[in-house]
C-alpha cells in the first residue's frame, strides 16, 4: 500500500508527440496528490537516463502521467518491472497490446467484443496494395489511422476513393503500420474503467463533427455530456463491452474505451487508451465525478493500484 511518507515520482513528457499533453496531466496529477498531503514531484522523461533519475529524487514509487509511445507501449513499464519500482497502470504486455491498434484489434475480436470492419495495410506493401485491397475490402468513408498514436494523431476520414491514395501517404509518413476502418456514422462515447468497475458513459458531442486533435484539446470546442443522455439498455451494453475489454487485456488502473455507433446506434469498440488523459477536465475525472469521486480522489484510487509483476 502506498502511503503519505512514500515518495511519489509523477513521470511526464518525454520524446512522444504527445509529450505536451502528458505535462498537463502531470501536472495535475502532481496537485492533486499533494492536496491530499502526499510528497509528490514531477520528473521530466529521459528514457535514457530513467533509473539515474529516480535515483537522484529518491523515488519509491512512480505514476505513470505519460502518453503515447515509449509510455504508454509497455517500454517504461519493463523498465520500472526491472528495477522493481512499484508503478500505476497496466503492466508490459497489457500496455503494448493496448497501444498497438492492430494487435489490440485482433484481441478484442478474439474476445468476441463488437468491433467495426477492419484490417491493417503495411509500407512494406506499398501505397498500390493499401489502395487497391481497401477498395476490394471495405465500404468508402474509412478511417485510417496509426497503429501506434494517440490523440488522433495522424487520423484520415476518407470520404472518396481519389483522396485514398494522398491520405494514405500522409498516415504512412506517420508510422509504417496502419489500420482502415470503416467509418461509423452514428454518435460517439467513451466508458472509463476503474479497477475492473465501469464509470458513467459519456457522450462526445464536437462542434465541428468530427473529434480530432483540434476538437479534443481546444477549450469549448467539444460538449461533453455526462451521464450521455442515451436508454439504459445502450449505456449498459456499453459498459459491459468496456469491462470485457478490460478483464481481455488484463488492464489495471484507470482505462478509456471509445466507442461508435452505426446509423442503427448499434455501439462497436473502437479503441482503448490504458493511460487516458488525466487533467481536472479530462474524461475520466468528469466520469469520476459522475459517479461521486473528485480529482485528487481519483488520483489517490490510481496510486494506490501502483505495484510490480503485472502483466
Amino acid at each position: 500500500m502506498v502511503t503519505k511518507n512514500n515518495r511519489i515520482g509523477v513521470i511526464a513528457g518525454g520524446p512522444s508527440r504527445e509529450s505536451e499533453v502528458s505535462r498537463r496531466t502531470g501536472d495535475a496529477v502532481v496537485r492533486a496528490l499533494k492536496s491530499l498531503g502526499y510528497e509528490a514531484i514531477l520528473l521530466e522523461y529521459d528514457p535514457s537516463h530513467l533509473t539515474e533519475q529516480l535515483k537522484a529524487a529518491t523515488i519509491d514509487v512512480v505514476f505513470i502521467a505519460l502518453h503515447g509511445q515509449y509510455g504508454e507501449d509497455g517500454t517504461i513499464q519493463g523498465a520500472l518491472e526491472l528495477l522493481g519500482m512499484p508503478y500505476t497502470g497496466s503492466g508490459v504486455l497489457s500496455s503494448a497490446v493496448t497501444m498497438d491498434k492492430i494487435m489490440s484489434c485482433r484481441l478484442f475480436r478474439a474476445a468476441g467484443l463488437r468491433m467495426a470492419d477492419s484490417h491493417p495495410y503495411f509500407l512494406s506493401d506499398g501505397i498500390p496494395f493499401a489502395v487497391k485491397d481497401i477498395a476490394e475490402r471495405l465500404t468508402l468513408p474509412v478511417v485510417l489511422k496509426p497503429a501506434r498514436e494517440g490523440s488522433t494523431i495522424g487520423i484520415e476520414i476518407v470520404r472518396d476513393a481519389a483522396a485514398l491514395p494522398g491520405a494514405l501517404e500522409r498516415v504512412f509518413s506517420i508510422e509504417s503500420r496502419i489500420l482502415a476502418e470503416t467509418y461509423l456514422g452514428g454518435e460517439e462515447f467513451t466508458v472509463s474503467v476503474l479497477d475492473g468497475k465501469a464509470l458513467p458513459v459519456i457522450q462526445i458531442c464536437p462542434h465541428s463533427g468530427a473529434y480530432d486533435y483540434y476538437s479534443k484539446y481546444t477549450r469549448g470546442a467539444t460538449e461533453y455530456l455526462v451521464p450521455a443522455p442515451i436508454p439504459e439498455t445502450l449505456a449498459s451494453e456499453m459498459a459491459e463491452m468496456a469491462v470485457r475489454g478490460y478483464r481481455a487485456a488484463e488492464c489495471a488502473g484507470a482505462v478509456r474505451f471509445d466507442f461508435r455507433t452505426d446509423a442503427a446506434g448499434t455501439p462497436y469498440l473502437l479503441e482503448a487508451n490504458s493511460i487516458p488523459g488525466m487533467t481536472e477536465t479530462s474524461l475520466v475525472p468528469k466520469a469520476a465525478k459522475a459517479a461521486g469521486m473528485d480529482f485528487p480522489h481519483l488520483c489517490e484510487a490510481i496510486l494506490q493500484g501502483a505495484s510490480v509483476r503485472k502483466v
